[in-house]
């Protein structure tokens, strides 16, 4: 059996965008500047500071795998960890793949995850992603086999985004990133993003809705007069991708594009049994509100798959609720929420499903999900 780590992350030369974007935006590009008196540092993006979390913290703490296992706290993180250049280094994080009895992994970008939030102009958004997709698969040409970058994808606009899916394609693109913010104010099932979904099914891509930082995110209206601190709006951001996936179902992307496969990224497994009993409740009575077609259930069932923690509690509930075929497991390495000896803990907290779900969960159903 071939297992598949379905969540993971780059981490990026901080230097990537500048050195990457076509020429006319680079000076727009994100940057990280130092402040030459303290050290520390300040995110731009566009020529104006990203404030929404302080950078020091953010930096530390996406290259802190194993620092809380060891009884650090984000104060106590390595804030110069991230300026090494072993992160993109695939030598070695095939090495680590090798010693956790991982075969293969699919990987999200970590700066990428930031300048979604602060970026409104579409051809800079598109020039952002074309420089990040340019780096990602050029650094993991020698080990296709094994390490899969998800390419990340502007919805902003759709003839780019078409442009940009066709281009990542021809680099052996498996999988594609959507940040979990609305677009404009609208949903994922919006009309004007209609040409993204049949471009997505036509190459036979997945959609992978991984979590972002933006100034929309839930749990952000209720601190509009101060910052509530990393742990708050970390905790928060999962419910994004839940969003994101509930507008696409309710507003008839998985009807009229049948062969789509879209995924929850980095947003656990517990709520998917309350989701699907209260969409397939709704649906009896209030279904023609929308443009559903079909129950929740039935879209499940065809279309959705669900990432989750290796050490998550609920993980086994759900798989006995909603069945084995649509779950599998990411690392989040090499991030702090992370989680170290991801297939061990995988297997202890799913002890007391059969050994064929397991096997499913730990890579049969990734496999699926992102073609690989």
């Amino acid at each position: 059996m071939r297992v598949i780590d379905g969540d993971s992350h780059f981490m990026e030369p901080l230097d990537l965008y500048v050195r990457y974007i076509d020429p006319a935006f680079r000076e727009r590009a994100m940057r990280i500047d130092n402040d030459a008196a303290s050290g520390d540092a300040t995110i731009v993006v566009d020529g104006r500071p990203l404030k929404m979390i302080n950078a020091n913290d953010l930096l530390a703490a996406v290259v802190a795998y194993g620092q809380k296992e060891a009884g650090q706290a984000v104060s106590d993180f390595d804030r110069y960890l991230a300026l090494s250049p072993d992160w993109q280094n695939m030598d070695k994080r095939v090495a680590f793949l090798d010693a956790e009895g991982i075969q293969a992994q699919v990987l999200y970008p970590t700066l990428g995850l930031l300048w979604e939030g602060t970026v409104s102009d579409p051809v800079f958004a598109d020039a952002l992603c074309r420089a990040y997709n340019t780096w990602a698969f050029e650094l993991c040409s020698g080990h296709a086999d094994r390490l899969f970058p998800a390419a990340h994808i502007s919805l902003r606009d759709a003839d780019l985004a078409v442009r940009e899916l066709e281009r990542v394609a021809k680099l052996g693109c498996r999988s594609i990133f959507v940040a979990a913010a609305p677009v404009n104010g609208h949903s994922f099932g919006h009309p004007d993003l209609d040409p993204i979904w049949a471009a997505v099914q036509d190459l036979d891509l997945s959609v992978g809705i991984h979590l972002t930082g933006h100034r929309h995110s839930t749990g952000r209206q209720w601190y509009r007069d101060r910052d509530p601190g990393m742990m708050f709006v970390t905790m928060n951001l999962i419910q994004d991708p839940r969003m994101a996936l509930t507008t696409m179902v309710y507003d008839g992307v998985l009807e009229r594009f049948p062969r789509l496969r879209v995924a929850t990224i980095e947003a656990m497994v517990g709520w998917i049994g309350e989701w699907l009993e209260r969409l397939d409740y709704r649906y009896k009575y209030m279904g023609h509100t929308s443009q559903m077609k079909r129950p929740a259930s039935e879209y499940f069932a065809r279309n959705i798959w669900i990432n989750g923690d290796p050490e998550e509690k609920m993980f086994p509930y759900i798989v006995e609720f909603a069945g084995d075929e649509k779950f599998f497991v990411g690392s989040d390495y090499p991030h702090a929420e992370g989680f170290v000896e991801p297939v061990k803990k995988a297997r202890e907290t799913l002890a007391s499903l059969p050994s064929e779900s397991v096997d499913k969960i730990l890579g049969g159903n990734a496999a699926r999900f992102f073609g690989i």
